[in-house]
């Protein structure tokens, strides 16, 4: 018993431990996949951060170069001696202008002017830095060229960690009269790098330069590391120039899972590390607790297997101690039978073979005793011998007696034989008359093929000589058998009796008989009949005349065939159906019909609406006219036809459907959401680049196309006479999205949406957008602001358009509240950073002309 509570136990264990570790093994795969990206994320976002808080301070500090303000001062700051009082003047200005500038950039920690000689510092917002020279500081030297950013360098005068924007001073005639520059606050640098947001306790997110050293906005270097860290990130980082992830130990010697980023522009190694310790601790929590739950289930279950291995062992152990006992000669014990199973029956069967042995040996002692007696007597007289005498004649009278009821036992089994057989012959003639009046033809064969017995129907089925008593009888004709269908005798061996007489259970249906009254076919059915040795001594057949059976085959093959040419002509009909019904939709839209909850073009009548809220889209092809009279009429066609074809599908794909064709314009609507109409148009310009790219050969210049599109409560319906009808459209929300059309072509943008549109998107920000302008609807008071989706245009002007998406809005607010100066200075950087901006240059004449005027 202990040893199969030690092998349970010890299976147990081995069967929690695989699972632990399997269980450990995937969840840790599947925590550092996670981790792992985690942490791309992490160092992407940062990356990101700051790279956009340095280009922000680029721009800032050559926004405050191009103010006029302070360009002016500090062209008088630079030409002026310093004891002039010009200069002071100067200066003062020079100190509100900035005071008011740096109100909106605390990241920009000083600003100071420098001469283009000497780089000596004549304004600086520090006054105590007013009178250095920084000659030899790269920055100066840089920056009189271009705009230049110096990234983290140690400060001469501090020492601590400093990164300086520089740009030149111009005069308006293309020559540099000094350099502004600004160092940057590295606070914000630390609020990026340092937010460990999201990556746990251990999480860590570090700067680390070329030297191999920390970088913050206090000091390179860190308490305990003051210089050269190293780790397999830092240098895969530093060395090799890259990007990329890893299981390493940390400068500290800590394991870790770590992602580590290359970041050119800044010249620094990014590091965001979490320890593997932590990252681990759920996979080691999940192996723990199905190490505990395996344990105690396996603990149970040992004591479950250790009671039930002691209740069953004790009566076996109970009836063990009684043979123990009977073998040492004790034969009175008796074994209790305490359970009704296998146990309790051996204890039975134990007892009652000590109860024989307790008789055997009360016998044997009571043949002993009478052995004794016999030996006593044998010395006793004759007389003794007489009697045993005596006693053996009596025996002899009685095997007499004996022989006389075996010889009367002998008579009575011969009756009863003769009964037995006469009942076999009663049970044969039922049989056969059974047979006899079977619809079946019924044929039996012996061992060697010869016919034993054929019943009536076979006689009538087979002839005359189908018989056992035809014999040789040259008249008895037995009719012949052949193959079904064909003029070939059905082969000997192959006739069901003949196959079930070696021993195979027969059905067939391919043997017909020829009769002179006609050929009739049959099913045969054979079996085997196996005697009491399992040898075969007969076989049976049955035949049944199928002639009604192939009749109805024949006649339910005919009417298959009659129905199958029914349906042929069904579906030539119902294909001819759908051409006639496919071509009446490429007329009138089958959704226009579904709207108004016809199914079918047939059921149409004139004067039939439903209002829907729905989105349009209007497109046409820019100077189509000018196209067109280039070209002849079946150009004009062709032309017009392979760009609708083009068109046709961005609109489908995206769930609407075409109202109509207007000459080279489309009109196409769309029953579901905004973003359906939006993606369809952005489809449409992706497919017209495409097209382009087919035309760049004489006489097939590349075309243009402007979309505009607008959503809102519409009349669909029909509208006609008597004899011409067609579908239509009617709402301010259609004029509306006609005139965005026009719209594009005077802000030569290729694609407007109205606010009804834009507010209806699901989640704008996944389209680039911008708002260009507010229109009044026609009949109405009130405005509808109009906003550009530029996701079409060419990567460099999105990234353009995207980069001075928030100056250019703030420009068109500026310019909405007449602020016509500050609106010309934003709009100027939005040029200066994309020049071919249609829309901002639109937007800076007018400035310029509202400033003239």
């Amino acid at each position: 018993m202990s040893r199969l509570v030690v092998y349970f136990l010890l299976l147990s264990v081995i069967t929690v431990f695989s699972v632990g570790a399997i269980a450990f093994a995937q969840a840790r795969a599947s925590i550092e996949s996670l981790v792992f990206e985690r942490l791309e994320v992490t160092a992407t976002l940062k990356e990101e951060a700051l790279e956009l808080w340095v280009k922000n301070q680029l721009d800032a500090t050559v926004s405050l170069a191009q103010l006029p303000g302070i360009l002016a001062q500090a062209q008088i700051l630079l030409t002026t001696d310093d004891s002039d009082p010009a200069f002071v003047r100067a200066r003062e200005r020079m100190q509100e202008y900035m005071a008011s500038a740096l109100a909106g950039r605390p990241d920009l920690q000083e600003v100071f002017v420098l001469t283009p000689v000497g780089g000596k510092i004549v304004f600086s917002t520090d006054r105590d830095r007013e009178g250095e020279y920084r000659v030899r500081d790269r920055y100066f030297i840089k920056g009189k060229k271009g705009t230049y950013i110096q990234n983290v360098y140690p400060s001469s005068a501090t020492g601590r960690p400093a990164m300086t924007v520089a740009t030149p001073l111009g005069d308006g005639k293309g020559n540099t009269v000094g350099v502004l520059a600004a160092h940057l606050n590295l606070q914000k640098m630390d609020q990026i790098v340092f937010d460990d947001t999201g990556l746990g306790n251990s999480g860590e997110t570090y700067l680390v330069d070329n030297l191999r050293t920390f970088v913050s906005a206090e000091q390179f270097g860190r308490d305990g590391f003051p210089r050269g860290l190293h780790s397999p990130g830092i240098d895969w980082a530093i060395a090799d120039r890259k990007n990329g992830r890893g299981i390493y130990r940390n400068y500290a010697g800590i394991p870790v899972l770590g992602v580590y980023r290359w970041l050119p522009e800044e010249e620094l190694a990014l590091l965001v590390e979490m320890h593997r310790s932590e990252a681990l601790a759920p996979a080691r929590k999940l192996a723990w607790i199905i190490f505990a739950v395996g344990f105690s289930c396996s603990a149970l279950l040992t004591l479950g297997v250790y009671l039930l291995a002691r209740q069953i062992s004790r009566p076996i152990l109970v009836v063990a101690r009684v043979a123990t006992q009977v073998a040492d000669g004790d034969l009175t014990p008796v074994a209790p039978v305490m359970t009704q199973d296998e146990v309790g029956t051996l204890a039975i069967a134990f007892n009652r073979m000590t109860a024989q042995l307790r008789h055997l040996y009360a016998g044997m002692q009571e043949k002993v005793a009478q052995l004794e007696s016999i030996e006593i007597e044998l010395h006793e007289s004759l007389e003794q011998l007489q009697l045993e005498k005596q006693t053996v004649e009596f025996q002899k009278s009685q095997l007499g007696i004996a022989n006389r009821e075996i010889t009367l036992l002998n008579d009575r089994l011969r009756t009863e034989n003769f009964d037995l057989a006469r009942e076999l012959q009663v049970s044969t003639e039922r049989l056969r008359q059974f047979l006899e009046v079977m619809p079946l033809a019924v044929v039996v064969t012996d061992a060697g093929g010869t016919i034993d017995y054929t019943n009536r129907a076979a006689q009538i089925l087979f002839g005359p000589g189908a018989v056992p008593e035809a014999g040789d009888d040259e008249t008895a004709i037995i009719y012949p058998s052949y193959v079904a269908g064909t003029d070939r005798p059905y082969p000997g061996e192959e006739l069901p009796l003949f196959r079930a007489l070696r021993g195979e259970n027969v059905v067939l249906d391919d043997i017909e008989v020829r009769r002179p009254d006609g050929t009739i076919p049959l099913e045969a059915r054979a079996t085997p009949i196996y005697n009491s040795s399992g040898d075969i001594s007969f076989a049976i057949a049955t035949f049944q005349d199928i002639r009604d059976r192939k009749k109805a085959e024949a006649e339910r093959q005919s009417f298959i065939e009659e129905m199958f040419e029914v349906n042929c002509d069904l579906e030539l009909a119902l294909d001819e159906q759908e051409k006639l019904t496919d071509a009446a939709g490429r007329f009138v839209p089958n959704q226009f019909l579904s709207f108004l909850g016809y199914e079918s073009i047939v059921e149409v009548q004139s004067g039939h609406a439903v209002q829907q809220e729905m989105s349009i889209l209007f497109s046409d092809i820019r100077n189509f006219t000018h196209f067109s009279e280039k070209m002849s009429l079946a150009d004009n066609f062709r032309f017009i036809n392979a760009y609708l074809s083009r068109m046709e599908p961005a609109i489908t794909a995206n769930y609407g459907f075409i109202d109509k064709y207007i000459g080279d314009a489309i009109m196409a609507l769309f029953g579901g959401k905004a973003d359906d109409a939006v993606r369809a148009g952005i489809a449409m310009l992706e497919a017209l680049r495409d097209y382009n790219e087919t035309r760049h050969r004489p006489g097939r210049p590349p075309i243009e196309i402007g979309i505009g599109i607008n959503s809102g409560e519409m009349m669909l319906g029909i509208v006609g006479g008597q004899d011409r009808i067609d579908t239509t459209v009617i709402s301010d929300a259609v004029n509306l999205a006609s005139r965005l059309e026009e719209l594009t072509k005077k802000y030569r943008v290729p694609l407007l949406v109205s606010q009804q549109t834009f507010l209806r998107l699901q989640n704008p920000e996944e389209y680039s957008f911008r708002i260009i302008d507010k229109v009044a609807i026609k009949g109405r008071s009130e405005m509808v602001s109009v906003f550009e989706i530029f996701d079409a245009d060419p990567p460099e002007i999105r990234r353009a358009k995207l980069a001075t998406k928030t100056q250019f809005e703030r420009a068109l607010a500026l310019y909405n509240m007449d602020e016509f100066k500050a609106a010309a200075r934003l709009l100027e950087g939005c040029l200066s950073e994309n020049e071919n901006d249609a829309v901002a240059q639109i937007y800076w004449k007018r400035v310029v002309d509202r400033m003239l005027s």
